[in-house]
């Protein structure tokens, strides 16, 4: 669905680029964004760090460069 100056949404954007990576690929995505999405809402440092390592693995298996801050 285009908007009102006929151009594609981000969403529409990125779920067209996404349907058309591997399935392993859009598992890896899923995983990326439950984890980041736990990672913003958690509170416990620990926990924290639990679930920024396991984006770190991600990232680095797709050579991403990502800055999560100082928290």
């Amino acid at each position: 669905m285009r908007n009102s100056t006929g151009l594609r949404s981000e969403s529409e954007l990125f779920q067209q680029f996404r349907n058309r990576l591997s399935p392993d690929v859009q598992m890896d995505i899923n995983r990326y964004l439950f984890a980041y999405e736990m990672y913003l809402d958690e509170q416990d440092p620990a926990a924290r760090r639990v679930l920024r390592e396991s984006m770190k693995m991600l990232e680095k298996k797709y050579n991403l460069e990502v800055d999560h801050g100082s928290n």
